[in-house]
């Protein structure tokens, strides 16, 4: 413990007391260095594993060699089977394509709330994300080459797929809340959701041009590779070392990546970590009542309300989808809808922690952009308008999703639980996105089966309920440090 008492002696030299200078926390006056951004990137990664599998499948599942491959014999003729096998072939959209689609949510799902929590809070967030990516990698692989035309090898590649997505994905808004200084810890965790729509883009350029499925299901696996040798290469959560390892280690870890003196932040974050062993880590039951019910409520509905906006629908299915719509050359348009995607992301990003964004402001105004978007493309539909018209709202509609409702919901729950709660509250939030995930892209082939442009207003009313949720749930945490978090919603 010298290091700590060092710590605490240099402290008082620089005139801060309880980590504090002014009323300011020493949390917030810390500054990043560069190290902190190439230990955010890295793990960053895995969001492009996820984002990769998004895009790569919208795409594969109109590919005619992965048509011919999967559904001869199985679920139709030569003549059902290829050429655009997810419209005139019910029975291979209905079994193969949704099943491929769904078990990636499911397995994102059980790796998220059953592996994920007990890695990272016993062995550590790198670990975690490590594991993750090795199972995604392995999931690619028996989905692709090692899959030899049994349906039973590609729906399990698919589930262990998403099951080491769901596990890299817990421990990822994690480690970038407790690595990342409050200053940057918004524009940081939005690089999660930026790493999702640049690796769905990505995919989707891949896919245009490359018309092999076997390449597309292995596309998550290049980051993945990469994730689970340079994890180790950048340090541990200092909040994790500090509470498993010492004050010693927790220390060690917060000054290669921060720049200047860090003994008022180390302070401050052990008197947090001793409060909160004093208090007890939270049980399942205690997750449910008083002020941290009310914020596991907040952080779970957050995650259902981004499924509820329908963007996975489009992700999952878009060949189908795009195609259903009149939309002549679906591959085309989905390589178009995620380039606009990633202009509002971008957007997103710079907006998140400036003077004119903020978490809430952002929800409120892209629901603002969604709504009206959906509706009007679905009365296009209906009423056979210009197909133009669907494609300019559907690519107003990707905007405004990535403006906010893609990245805020993986930033926001890891910001508003203590330490104590983080692991089981987060693992409960990201529970629910992936569970209604998977309702929204199972639901989607039969809402669609009854109106493609019905199917658009259900949608639009369904962001109706997100932006009564924003209006009288959602809390600004922009610029907060983490530990003034949970007064916000007493």
């Amino acid at each position: 413990m010298a290091e700590k008492e060092k710590g605490i002696e240099m402290e008082s030299q620089v005139g801060l007391t309880g980590g504090e200078e002014g009323g300011i926390s020493a949390a917030a006056l810390a500054k990043p260095n560069s190290f902190t951004y190439i230990a955010i990137l890295v793990a960053m990664l895995g969001a492009m594993m996820f984002g990769l599998d998004q895009g790569n499948f919208g795409n594969v599942q109109g590919f005619e060699d992965f048509q011919r491959y999967w559904c001869i014999d199985r679920y139709g003729t030569e003549e059902t089977c290829v050429g655009s096998a997810g419209a005139t072939n019910n029975k291979w959209q209905e079994n193969f394509v949704l099943w491929g689609a769904c078990l990636i949510t499911f397995g994102a799902a059980a790796g998220g709330l059953l592996v994920g929590p007990p890695i990272a809070s016993r062995m550590g967030r790198r670990p975690c994300i490590a594991i993750g990516a090795l199972m995604c990698v392995v999931g690619c692989v028996l989905a692709s080459f090692a899959s030899f035309g049994v349906v039973a090898i590609f729906m399990i590649g698919r589930f262990v797929t998403g099951f080491g997505v769901g596990v890299a994905c817990f421990a990822l808004p994690m480690y970038n809340s407790e690595v990342a200084t409050p200053g940057i810890r918004g524009a940081t965790g939005s690089l999660f959701q930026f790493n999702v729509v640049i690796g769905s883009f990505i995919a989707t350029v891949i896919t245009l041009f490359v018309h092999n499925w076997h390449i597309g299901i292995m596309l998550p696996a290049i980051p993945g590779v990469i994730i689970a040798f340079a994890i180790f290469v950048v340090p541990e959560s200092p909040r994790f070392l500090m509470k498993k390892k010492g004050y010693d280690a927790g220390i060690a870890a917060l000054r290669k990546v921060r720049s200047g003196d860090v003994t008022a932040e180390a302070k401050e974050i052990d008197e947090t970590l001793q409060e909160e062993a004093s208090a007890g880590a939270v049980s399942w039951g205690e997750l449910f009542r008083g002020n941290l019910g009310k914020r596991v409520f907040i952080g779970c509905f957050l995650q259902i309300a981004q499924q509820l906006t329908g963007v996975n629908a489009f992700l999952g299915y878009a060949s189908t989808i795009f195609g259903n719509l009149g939309i002549t050359d679906p591959l085309l348009f989905n390589c178009i809808f995620n380039a606009v995607m990633v202009v509002g992301v971008v957007a997103g990003l710079l907006l998140l922690d400036a003077k004119a964004g903020g978490r809430r402001k952002q929800l409120m105004g892209a629901t603002f952009l969604m709504g009206p978007a959906l509706l009007i493309a679905g009365l296009a539909f209906i009423f056979n308008w210009p197909g133009i018209i669907t494609m300019v709202c559907l690519c107003i509609y990707g905007l405004g999703f990535q403006l906010a409702w893609g990245m805020i919901p993986w930033i926001y729950p890891s910001e508003i639980y203590s330490m104590a709660e983080r692991d089981r509250a987060v693992s409960l939030s990201v529970f629910w996105q992936y569970i209604f995930n998977a309702v929204i892209v199972f639901a989607t082939p039969h809402l669609m089966g009854w109106s493609v442009g019905y199917t658009m207003l259900v949608f639009a009313a369904l962001n109706i309920v997100n932006l009564l949720f924003v209006l009288f749930f959602i809390k600004e945490t922009k610029g907060v440090p983490l530990e003034e978090i949970p007064a916000l919603f007493k």
